[in-house]
Formats: C-alpha cells, sequence, structure tokens
C-alpha cells in the first residue's frame, strides 16, 4: 500500500512538473509572439517615419524647383525669404541650394559680371582643389554648373559659391541623370565640406529666358538644378525619437539611379548575451521603401532576451499556472470572445448610424462630422475646401416609369460612379433622395473645385445597366466654397443648391459655381 502511494504520489508530482513544464513553453512562446508583434508594429512605425521624412523631400524640392521657375532672376532676397520659410517648416532639411548651366565659352564673361554685380572676389571653383582633395572621375556636360544660391548662409559653406556640380564626385554623375530627366535624382551619401553626412536630392529646372541687363547679377538663368541637403543625421535623429526599443538594431541603405547603395544611417545597440543568442530567436525584418527619387532599405534586427521574457509578471503567472493551467484559459478564452462580440455588434450598430442602407455611402450625419474637420482644418492651415449638392436629372421620373428597385439600382450605380471620381480624402455622402453631396478638401483654387465638379458629371453621366434595361442618366451640380461663399454647413449648402437650380433652369446636365461671395 505504501509503495502504491509513493508512486501515486510520484505520479501526481511527475504529473504537475509535466504541467508546470508545459505551461511555461506555452507562456514564453505567447510572450515570444507578444514580442514579434511588437517588433512588427515597430517596424511598421519607424518606416512610416522614415517614409513621411522621403515624401517631404520630394515635395520640398518640387515646390522649390517650382518657385525658382517663377522668381526673378536676381532676385535671391525673395529665394532666401522662401527657403527660410521652408526650412522653418521642415527643420529636418540642412540646406537649399540653386545651381545654373553655364555655356562653357560664356564662363570668362559670366565670371567677369558676377564679379561686378554680386561679389568682387566671386570665381568658378573646382571642388578638388577647394577640399584639398585629387581629382576624381566626373560626367563630361557641354556646360558648367556653379552653385550660385544657398540658404541658410553658413560661415563654415560659404566658399561652396560658384563650385561647380560636376567636379564634385559625388554629383557629377547624379547632375548628369539629372540633365537628361525631368524627375528628382539623389546622390550617394557622402561626407560634407563642412562636416557631416549628407545626401544630395536634385531635380532639373528650365524656364523661359529672360531679357537682362547687364547691371544685375544673373543667379538664375533658363536651366537650373535645384538641390535639397539632407544630412543623414536628421533621419536618424526622427528615428532615434520615436525609437521605443533601443535593443533593435536598424540599419538604412540609400539606393541611387546609378545602382550603388550607400549607407544612410545604422543604429547602436548592446551585445546580447550567449544564452539569449542560443536559446531565444532573433527577430528580423526589411522594408523596401519606394520612393521614386530615394529608394531605401531599413533592415531592423532585435535579438529577444530573457529579460523580455521572463517579466516579473511571466513569473507570477508561471506560479499561478501550477494550480489554474485549465480554468484560467478557459475563462480568458471565453472572456475575450464576448468582447469580441460586443465589439462586432458595436461596429456594426455606429456604421448604421452613420451610412446609408442603400449606397452604403456616409450619411448626413457623418457628413456633417467630415465637414466640421474640414472646416477645422481651414481654421488652422488655410487651406480651402467645397461643397457639392449633385440633384439627379429626371430621377422621378425613372420612379415612376420602371419602379423603385429599378431607382435604387441606378442609386447605388451613382453611388459608386461618384466614389470612383473622387479621391479617398474626400467625402460622398447621400443626403436623401436622389441628392448627393460631395466634400472636396485641400482645394488650390475655385477652377480646382470645378474641374473636380465636372469630372463628377462625366463619370455620372453614363448609361446605367438596370433590371429593365439600359437607362440613360444626367445630373446637375451645385458648387460652392469656403470661406468663398459661406463658413457654415447650412450656409455653404444653401449657396450650392441655388447654383445647382441655375443648373436646372439652363436644362440640366451641367456645373455652376455659387456667385454669391461673403464679405
Amino acid at each position: 500500500m505504501l509503495s502504491k502511494r509513493r508512486s501515486t504520489l510520484a505520479g501526481f508530482i511527475i504529473l504537475a512538473i509535466s504541467l508546470v513544464g508545459f505551461s511555461a513553453m506555452l507562456l514564453l512562446k505567447s510572450e515570444t509572439q507578444r514580442r514579434e508583434t511588437r517588433f512588427s508594429e515597430y517596424v511598421q512605425n519607424i518606416s512610416g517615419i522614415v517614409r513621411n521624412q522621403l515624401d517631404t523631400n520630394e515635395a520640398v524640392l518640387a515646390g522649390f524647383s517650382a518657385f525658382l521657375q517663377a522668381v526673378d532672376q536676381s532676385d535671391t532676397q525673395a529665394t532666401a525669404r522662401y527657403a527660410a520659410a521652408v526650412l522653418s517648416a521642415y527643420p529636418h532639411i540642412y540646406m537649399l541650394e540653386a545651381a545654373r548651366a553655364v555655356p562653357v565659352a560664356e564662363q570668362a564673361a559670366f565670371e567677369d559680371l558676377l564679379r561686378r554685380t554680386w561679389r568682387p572676389d566671386f570665381r568658378l571653383k573646382d571642388f578638388p582643389g577647394l577640399a584639398q582633395q585629387p581629382a576624381q572621375n566626373q560626367a563630361f556636360l557641354n556646360e558648367t554648373w556653379p552653385v550660385l544660391f544657398m540658404y541658410p548662409l553658413l560661415p563654415e559653406s560659404s566658399s561652396i559659391y560658384g563650385v561647380r556640380l560636376e567636379t564634385v564626385g559625388h554629383l557629377s554623375y547624379a547632375l548628369a541623370r539629372t540633365y537628361n530627366s525631368q524627375k528628382p535624382v539623389v546622390s550617394p551619401v557622402f561626407s560634407m565640406y563642412e562636416g557631416g553626412n549628407a545626401y544630395i536630392l536634385m531635380q532639373s529646372v528650365s524656364r523661359v529666358d529672360q531679357g537682362r541687363e547687364n547691371t544685375r547679377p544673373n543667379f538664375f538663368g533658363s536651366t537650373m538644378v535645384s538641390l535639397l541637403l539632407i544630412k543623414t543625421g536628421s533621419l536618424l535623429d526622427a528615428v532615434n525619437g520615436a525609437n521605443t526599443d533601443t535593443l533593435v538594431h536598424i540599419v538604412a541603405v540609400l539606393k541611387n539611379g546609378a545602382g550603388t547603395e550607400s549607407t544612410v544611417f545604422s543604429t547602436e545597440t548592446e551585445q546580447a548575451g550567449y544564452l539569449d543568442k542560443l536559446l531565444l530567436p532573433r527577430l528580423s525584418d526589411h522594408v523596401e521603401l519606394r520612393s521614386s527619387s530615394q529608394p531605401m532599405t531599413l533592415s531592423f534586427e532585435r535579438q529577444l532576451r530573457f529579460g523580455d521574457v521572463l517579466t516579473e509578471e511571466t513569473l507570477i503567472i508561471l506560479t499561478m499556472l501550477a494550480g489554474a493551467l485549465v480554468l484560467i484559459p478557459l475563462v480568458l478564452i471565453r472572456h475575450f470572445k464576448a468582447i469580441e462580440t460586443a465589439e462586432v455588434e458595436h461596429e456594426r450598430s455606429a456604421y448604421l448610424a452613420s451610412h446609408d442602407v442603400l449606397t452604403q455611402l456616409p450619411n448626413r450625419y457623418l457628413f456633417a462630422d467630415r465637414f466640421a474637420q474640414a472646416y477645422d482644418h481651414w481654421k488652422e492651415k488655410g487651406v480651402p475646401f467645397a461643397v457639392l449638392l449633385i440633384d439627379l436629372d429626371h430621377f422621378k421620373e425613372i420612379n415612376d416609369k420602371h419602379g423603385h428597385d429599378v431607382g435604387d439600382q441606378v442609386l447605388r450605380a451613382v453611388a459608386t460612379r461618384m466614389l470612383q471620381a473622387t479621391r479617398s480624402c474626400d467625402t460622398v455622402a447621400r443626403y436623401g433622395g436622389d441628392e448627393f453631396v460631395i466634400l472636396i478638401t485641400g482645394l488650390i483654387n475655385a477652377e480646382s473645385a470645378e474641374q473636380k465638379a465636372i469630372k463628377v458629371l462625366e463619370t455620372v453621366a453614363q448609361n446605367v445597366a438596370t433590371s429593365v434595361g439600359v437607362i440613360t442618366i444626367s445630373c446637375s451640380i451645385g458648387v460652392s466654397l469656403c470661406p468663398n461663399h459661406g463658413r457654415n454647413l447650412d450656409r455653404l449648402l444653401k449657396e450650392a443648391d441655388q447654383a445647382m437650380y441655375s443648373v436646372k433652369q439652363l436644362g440640366r446636365k451641367g456645373v455652376a459655381i455659387s456667385e454669391t461671395r461673403v464679405g
């Protein structure tokens, strides 16, 4: 009997140890998966930050290039004010520069002109001589490209004025590619003359040649290159600012059009222990940022450590699992299933309260909320927006002739077409019956609102295939602008309705913008 009891006790002890060991394995696996999920979220977050920086660089360069097309050939003050505004808004950009093409045969005359009209010490320079470096291979062009504008003007970089871009080893071939393309071109990462690492994003700029007086400096000719100088440290600072896990090793590699790669930055991490490397996995991921001008690869590595999985809370849970291994999972599963069911029902109720059942478009309540957001954005940023009121022509005749089922088919088709004719940032809503409203955000001018309304008109005015055959439809559209025609939804809808009514009076199937002007 004693032997049997001992055997039973040993069996229970072995079973308990096995259960605790099995539970420990499950918990460690769960903690590992949780770390993997957090790692994936971390990768997405950091990649998004870097992608936003790259997108911003392209947008700033495009704006600067457009400015150079319009600025007077000698107006460096206006250019400096523009650059100051840009760098104030985007502090991660180190410098804006501009260089212009000078025919080789006109170098001496150009140098003499700028000495007389700008700087008596101006001269065209080769970069190797300035930096006291040996001459490097360069692309041979028919013009020389001296740097004539920089902002901010830093004492350590003032000697760059007059440097021929084609003599700068890391820029020569990028300049040659820019010359033959309207798209931005990126240089390899290089060490700056004034210290630190950076890369340059450049774009060719062409404009109509202007007549000029020989008494004024001709900084901006008819063919230029706009340059954006980005310090690699600014990207690293942005990453470090959002770095919630200092044990992740990140390497960013920039690819340029010539097929070469250069490291933009690499973060430093503490070395993991021997047992960590032996028993725990190493998480890694690679993200390709497919920027049109700055394609970049981000590599992430994270060696899991026992401190990540054997936390104080985990040890407490392991102790509890020794006595309640079966009960806790059942309770948790049931609990989370109930929460998931409640969330699904809540989302469904919220959707039905804010969307039209027939067309699945936002209803007037959700549209009013989107309007409030657009209005707040206008007050903060000064970006105007438009309200389009669309009324289907002769829709009542369709309902009367073919029935409401066919009318519903037409409404659903029209809703789909309006979504196709607008952007994801715009809001298309059914306001009631055969009336729809569209909120167009981020307008440049009134003409762009009219163009978007015409696009909606043309998209809607197509035949609709229904259960009774093909039906021809059209619509009338009224447009009102905020703040030109009003600053609240009721007023803008009223103005758009009056404009739409004027289209109806002229025979329907057209677009009209409100003529009322708010003082």
